[in-house]
C-alpha cells in the first residue's frame, strides 16, 4: 500500500479537507491538494463528485448554527431577548464568515440555486427558525406589528455585516459590543420619532 493512503475516506471527511483548502486558497486551491490533505487518490475525488465546482459546492455549506442556542434565552425577554439573539448570531457569523466569503466569491454562486440544492443549509433553516420565533413571539404580544421576514432580514443583516466590517478592519478588526447594544436598541426602538 503504498503513500500511506487511505483505503476508505467518508464523504464528510472529503468535504472538511475541501473545505480546509477552499477557505485558505479560494477555488484556485487544487484537487490534487485537496487529495493529498485527505489521504486519498484525486481519482477518487472525481468519483464522487464530477467536477470541482460541484465539490466546492458542496464543501462550502456553512457550518451548521446550533439553533437551541442562538434563538433560545428562556431568561430574557423584550429588547434583552433581541440582543443575546443578535450576539449569538454575531457569533455564528464569525464563525461561519471564512466560509461564506470564498463561496459568495465563486462566480458561479447565486443564493436563489445554492437554496434550491441545499433547503436545509444551516443559514436558510436559521433564517426561517428566526422568522418562526418572531412569529411566536408577535402571537405572544411580545413583538409589535411589524413584518416577521422583514424584522428577521433586518437582524440578519445586522448580525452578518459587523463580521464583515470587522474582516475589513473596522473598529480594529471587533465592533465594541456597546455599538452592538445600540444597533439593537435602534432596532427595537425603531426610527419613528412618533414612538417616543
Amino acid at each position: 500500500m503504498g503513500m500511506g493512503r487511505k483505503k476508505t475516506i467518508s464523504d464528510d471527511e472529503l468535504l472538511d479537507a475541501a473545505r480546509r483548502a477552499f477557505v485558505e486558497q479560494g477555488f484556485a486551491a487544487s484537487t490534487k491538494e485537496i487529495a493529498r490533505r485527505a489521504g486519498v487518490s484525486e481519482g477518487l475525488i472525481f468519483q464522487r463528485f464530477q467536477t470541482k465546482e460541484e465539490l466546492f459546492f458542496a464543501a462550502m455549506i456553512p457550518p451548521p448554527a446550533d439553533l437551541n442556542r442562538l434563538l433560545h434565552h428562556p431568561r430574557s425577554k423584550g429588547r434583552a431577548l433581541l440582543e443575546k439573539i443578535a450576539f449569538s448570531m454575531l457569533d455564528y457569523f464569525r464563525d461561519t464568515l471564512p466560509v461564506l466569503l470564498p463561496l459568495v466569491s465563486h462566480p458561479n454562486f447565486r443564493f436563489e440555486e445554492f437554496a434550491k440544492r441545499h433547503p436545509d443549509s444551516p443559514m436558510l433553516l436559521l433564517r426561517r427558525q428566526l422568522v418562526e420565533f418572531l412569529l411566536r413571539e408577535q402571537r405572544a404580544g411580545r413583538l409589535g406589528a411589524v413584518d416577521p421576514g422583514a424584522a428577521a432580514l433586518l437582524i440578519w443583516s445586522v448580525a452578518h455585516s459587523i463580521p464583515f466590517f470587522e474582516r475589513l478592519g473596522a473598529h480594529g478588526g471587533q465592533f465594541d459590543p456597546k455599538l452592538v447594544r445600540a444597533m439593537v436598541r435602534a432596532l427595537w426602538d425603531g426610527l419613528d420619532p412618533e414612538n417616543r
